[in-house]
């Protein structure tokens, strides 16, 4: 016969309706969390690998953008290639070219075209824009 107090070293009965998670549970729940920071983390990742490729675009865009403005402060423009290389090693070339047959002007004062590429001449375009030149020369 059982009284209403329990004794010292009793068990308390098990309550069939009690709340708590099964260890199935526990696991798939660690499981989703896993699964949600390891997607998050190729995201951060891929966010990381995207902005260095943008700064080393903007890097070449700028150095390329100097070496036209260096050929330019060297004096009068003349068809013809220079090449060198950017800060990383990569090899560009500077390609200067009369613009004026490829726009059916003869009588006009010289328009250059000037592009630098990755590489040689047929390479991937860095940068590129059209200057006047001299009217007397």
């Amino acid at each position: 016969m059982t009284t209403g107090t329990p004794r010292p070293g009793d068990r308390p009965e098990a309550d069939a309706d009690a709340a708590g998670f099964t260890i199935v549970e526990v696991l798939v729940a660690f499981a989703v969390t896993a699964l949600a920071t390891l997607v998050a983390l190729e995201t951060g990742a891929g966010l990381v690998a995207g902005l260095r490729r943008v700064d080393a675009v903007r890097v070449a865009v700028d150095e390329a953008e100097g070496v036209v403005l260096r050929r330019l402060s060297q004096g009068r423009l003349a068809p013809g290639l220079t090449q060198g290389a950017f800060s990383n090693g990569a090899p560009w070339t500077l390609a200067v070219s009369d613009a004026r047959p490829a726009l059916g002007l003869v009588r006009a004062p010289p328009l250059w075209r000037i592009r630098v590429t990755r590489g040689g001449p047929d390479g991937e375009p860095v940068f590129a824009t059209v200057v006047t030149g001299d009217p007397d020369g």
